[in-house]
């Protein structure tokens, strides 16, 4: 089985119609072929959308959350997230958060903004 770690970008985009590309991945989840993941920073990044704003359109965004497990941050995640961004791996908390949970659980990350991840050879990049 495959571990999959879902990126915001690809979430945002399959929820505005964007691209069908996770119905891929709910499928090879649905047949136990790989299991999904977002963590706390991607809820956080997702949520933060302003359309969201309305409460039935808020409601639909969590139950599609509910289609992924979680990964919660922990001190080891937090401990690496800091040394990807002292090493200057990556720019930003949510980045470094998001690649030190892969890192740390062995997932793959699928993502749209590879450049963002690049420089972390540790981490298994989509």
């Amino acid at each position: 089985m495959t571990l999959i770690f879902v990126d915001t970008n690809i979430l945002i985009d399959y929820s505005k119609g964007h691209s069908r590309f996770l119905e891929t991945l709910f499928t090879r989840q649905d047949t136990g072929d790989a299991e999904l993941f977002i963590n706390p920073i991607v809820i956080s990044e997702f949520m933060a959308d302003r359309s969201l704003h309305d409460e039935k359109k808020r409601k639909l965004a969590w139950e599609f959350l509910l289609s992924f497990s979680i990964k919660d941050i922990t001190k080891s995640t937090g401990l690496l997230a800091g040394e990807f961004l002292c090493e200057g791996y990556v720019d930003s908390i949510g980045d470094a958060m998001i690649a030190a949970t892969c890192v740390t659980h062995s997932l793959r990350l699928i993502t749209r903004n590879t450049k963002h991840f690049k420089k972390i050879r540790s981490l298994d990049l989509y």
